[in-house]
């Protein structure tokens, strides 16, 4: 009799785990199809988890890659070189004009496209049917929220949302050591370039973002977006720290950029120059919305005070 009894209740044991487990695949199948907002404010609905994705901004390769993606990519532009890996991927070209027919031929379930120059050409796409997901963040915030989102659209919430707070809790970090700075004694950063006409990041920027968040004064804060200002207006600001990132378009050696900055005319009398204080970093940490972004605020703000 007792024998029975165990009998009994082992076996609705083994019944309540095995009903657990096919609520939980069935819980996990009911995510699709599932619908997303993206960065435009359009609704598209995914019908099932994504298998074949495309990337049409580096940005996005980094994103598919840090969440493990990397075996449901098919295809990525000329500019998607990292991690290595990326580098394996089939290409699809440019970054605009999009190549429609090659990514047509590669028979994609989603593509992660990129706001701005690329929404007219990627109508067309649409209009064919292809389910596309505008990926566009303008802060940290919204990066961090893209990350996720992709998370989400791949059936993998849970690995986005730990990666997620393994970036907040380093930004924090950043931010415990910088908030009680006092503004007068944040150095003064001029983000330069090696070209003559020189642009660099105002308000509303990652770049800009990413320099508050770090500890320093951006010369250029008052200005909107990118900005074009003359070698008077650096001069008169006097930064204490000049960065000049350097990426795909311009490998030039390090030690010439240094020199070319610091024989710049009407520059000699800024504190940077005196000092220095010149860096060249790899602009990738700081142009790319994906998560290499805290490395660029690590980056700055080593330094910055380090």
């Amino acid at each position: 009799m007792k024998f029975c009894n165990k009998l009994i209740l082992t076996i609705a044991f083994l019944l309540l785990i095995l009903s657990s487990l096919l609520s939980f695949s069935f819980a996990e199948a009911s995510n699709y199809p599932l619908t997303i907002i993206d960065d435009t404010g359009s609704a598209i609905t995914i019908p099932k988890e994504p298998q074949r994705i495309i990337s049409t901004a580096p940005s996005n390769t980094e994103i598919l890659f840090s969440l493990g993606l990397e075996n449901k990519i098919v295809g990525v532009t000329n500019y998607c070189n990292y991690p290595e890996k990326a580098n394996n991927v089939e290409k699809i070209g440019e970054m605009t004009p999009l190549n429609l027919e090659k990514i047509a031929s590669l028979k994609p379930d989603l593509i992660l496209g990129y706001g701005l120059y690329q929404l007219g050409e990627i109508a067309p796409l649409k209009e064919a049917g292809y389910n596309i997901i505008i990926i566009e963040p303008m802060t940290i915030n919204e990066t961090l929220k893209s990350i996720r989102m992709v998370a989400t659209i791949c059936g993998i919430t849970e690995k986005g949302n730990s990666l997620v707070e393994s970036l907040t809790q380093r930004i924090n970090k950043i931010k415990t050591k910088t908030s009680n700075i006092d503004i007068s004694k944040r150095p003064k950063i001029f983000i330069g370039g090696i070209y003559e006409t020189i642009w660099t990041p105002g308000e509303g920027t990652l770049f800009n973002e990413l320099i508050t968040l770090a500890g320093g004064r951006n010369i250029a804060a008052s200005l909107p977006g990118w900005a074009k200002i003359s070698p008077e207006f650096v001069a008169k600001e006097e930064p204490e720290i000049i960065i000049i990132p350097i990426g795909a378009m311009g490998q030039v050696d390090e030690s010439n950029i240094k020199e070319n900055i610091s024989k710049h005319a009407g520059w000699s009398n800024i504190p940077a120059i005196k000092s220095g204080k010149i860096f060249v970093v790899n602009e990738d940490l700081f142009y790319r919305a994906g998560p290499r972004l805290i490395d660029g605020l690590e980056k700055l703000y080593e330094i910055f005070y380090e």
